[in-house]
């Protein structure tokens, strides 16, 4: 989870009342994006949730071969 300097912040989006990124409200931010120093916790909306949460790194996953099935 990441960690959110709360100086930038309303008091609305740090009590979880609005998305930490857009500032919606309703309806309320249900996606767990960070915590705050005093491990609050941060929510986002889905599309900004999606923006902010970096895609996982996909590792040892090769193509296989292409393959003629009858030659």
């Amino acid at each position: 989870m990441m960690t959110f300097d709360p100086e930038g912040l309303t008091r609305a989006q740090c009590d979880g009342d609005a998305c930490v990124a857009c500032h919606k409200k309703w309806p309320r931010p249900r996606i767990r994006i960070g915590r705050l120093p005093n491990e609050a916790v941060l929510f986002a909306c889905p599309e900004c949730a999606d923006a902010l949460v970096p895609e996982p790194a996909v590792e040892n996953v090769y193509p296989f071969p292409r393959r003629v099935a009858f030659s």
